[in-house]
């Protein structure tokens, strides 16, 4: 049993590192390609307000975008980032499009802004969109060759996302025949239960990182799962430094339940980390969030629901991007705050676009976060728990934050008479003094009531 259980949590943990590095290398190669996109609207740009210019003589055209060195500094940026990724020719394509550039500038637009009425204009011009063409194909090239590189990454992280998962499964359906065995050994099919569901449990804390309490705050917690077999949910909740005076909070809710639910969320937790580290703002991170997922998951059923959010002690400001979630409050003693969503929810489309919040707190002020599985909640006449109960459950709930996560879950078990879907609550409340202590929380613990 000890070697299993052993194994059961090793071979998870391998996987989330291999994850890991795959999402980052997903990272570098979107920001590879979103560069060289930036390269061809630059040039664009230059070749246009050099037309507006020789068709106007007006000089507004060109001290608005002049020609010099900024265009051959971010080719040479996106050079040495392909070339650390191992695109094939990269160097050599990225030279071909700098000299492009470069003559574009010697022979057609320094001319041109010299005498905009010389006799070759025309040729010149001529001569500049040649040039501007051959620097498009010169992009083209490399962005289909980042795209089978991207291609590449997300087979990579799809092969290691479904093996940790079967993995993960096949300790499980271990698991249960070892317990199953003990439990007819000892003639107890209730030891039995409470067995497997422990190994589950243990196996399902895994596939996630524990968040950690950020700065200058208190940091509740509460999760339930409905699926009562086994431990595992589609909701998740997490927060991490980014500073030593910052950091990130996340909800998300996936669909489904079970563990196709589980491995969505594990996904958009690893995601999600790896994608904040790369930007500070929370709406970019989900659009980017957004892109992956769609190009991950073939099933048009699946989607994630989540609110991101970006806390700075410094600053007293929480801004965040919301995909389509809900129940999200803040209360200023008495006074309660919707915060909405700023998006729609993750998995729709890939154009969509998402907006930043900026929502200032104060010491005192707490900030709630909730998956639907508490507010749809249903009792016995089928009326759900609803928005208004929540505000008034938070309006004249406890200042301490894990007290008002139990309180949560206790009204929604009595409302309706148990967890029937998976149910994710975080509460973060300012404080003035930082105690120094940072400890963890996990993510799919916190308190679960009973």
């Amino acid at each position: 049993m000890a070697a299993l259980l052993a194994t059961a949590i090793l071979g998870p943990l391998i996987g989330i590192r291999q994850l890991d590095a795959a999402s980052n290398a997903e990272v570098r190669l979107s920001s590879a390609r979103v560069d060289l996109d930036t390269l061809v609207q630059r040039q664009l740009g230059e070749e246009t307000d050099l037309r507006g210019y020789v068709a106007t003589r007006d000089p507004l055209f060109i001290e608005s975008r002049p020609p010099g060195g900024e265009f051959d500094a971010l080719a040479l940026g996106v050079e040495a980032r392909l070339v650390r990724e191992g695109i094939p020719n990269a160097a050599a394509t990225l030279e071909d499009l700098r000299s492009a550039h470069q003559t574009w500038e010697d022979q057609v637009a320094l001319p041109l802004i010299r005498d905009p009425g010389a006799a070759d204009a025309y040729k010149r011009e001529a001569q500049g969109k040649a040039l501007t063409e051959q620097l498009s194909r010169d992009v083209n090239t490399m962005q289909d060759a980042l795209i089978v590189a991207e291609a590449g990454v997300q087979q990579t992280m799809r092969r290691r996302i479904n093996t940790t998962v079967a993995i993960s499964a096949g300790f499980v359906t271990l698991f249960a025949l070892v317990a199953l065995r003990y439990a007819l050994g000892r003639s107890s099919a209730q030891w039995r239960f409470e067995r497997e569901r422990s190994l589950v449990d243990a196996l399902q804390r895994t596939l996630r990182v524990p968040g950690r309490r950020l700065p200058h705050t208190q940091l509740g917690s509460a999760y339930a799962s409905a699926t009562s077999e086994a431990l595992v949910g589609g909701d998740l909740l997490d927060a991490w430094h980014a500073g030593p005076d910052s950091g990130w909070i996340l909800l998300a809710d996936a669909s489904g339940k079970g563990i196709d639910s589980a491995r969505q969320a594990a996904f958009a937790q690893y995601a999600v980390r790896a994608l904040a580290a790369e930007a500070d703002d929370a709406a970019d991170v989900v659009g980017r969030f957004n892109r992956l997922f769609l190009q991950t998951f073939d099933d048009p059923s699946s989607f994630v629901v989540l609110f991101l959010g970006a806390f700075d002690a410094r600053a007293q400001t929480l801004r965040y991007a919301s995909a389509g979630h809900g129940t999200a409050y803040v209360r200023r003693g008495t006074s309660i705050e919707q915060l909405p969503p700023t998006g729609p929810i993750v998995g729709l489309f890939a154009e969509e676009q998402y907006t930043t919040q900026t929502v200032p707190l104060a010491p005192g002020d707490l900030v709630l976060l909730a998956t639907d599985g508490l507010s749809e909640a249903r009792d016995a006449q089928g009326e759900l728990l609803g928005e208004d109960r929540i505000v008034a459950l938070l309006r004249d709930g406890p200042t301490d934050p894990q007290a008002l996560c139990d309180l949560l879950v206790r009204s929604a078990e009595d409302f309706s008479g148990g967890v029937q879907d998976d149910l994710a609550i975080v509460a973060l409340r300012v404080v003035l003094a930082d105690d120094g202590v940072t400890t963890p929380f996990s993510a799919i613990g916190g308190s679960v009531s009973g």
